[in-house]
């Protein structure tokens, strides 16, 4: 998957850790601190627009941290 053909959809938690190349529980450990947005669907689930994300991660100066020094577009 890539950045491109997610744009507008809402991404599983292993669907985010896949684009920002980071494991499942760093995103876990991302959504605990607050350091990303995600809807929470039900007891279990959550989801993740990318989009949001992204912007998130920029404002915190987090982008190229977390993308390996670049942001893929």
């Amino acid at each position: 998957m890539s950045i491109e053909t997610q744009r507008g959809e809402l991404l599983k938690k292993g669907q985010l850790a896949e684009e920002l190349n980071m494991s499942t529980r760093s995103v876990e450990n991302f959504m605990r601190r607050g350091w990303i947005p995600f809807l929470r669907i039900g007891k279990k689930s959550v989801r993740f627009c990318l989009a949001d994300v992204l912007a998130t991660l920029k404002e915190r100066g987090q982008v190229n941290t977390v993308l390996g020094g670049e942001v893929r577009r």
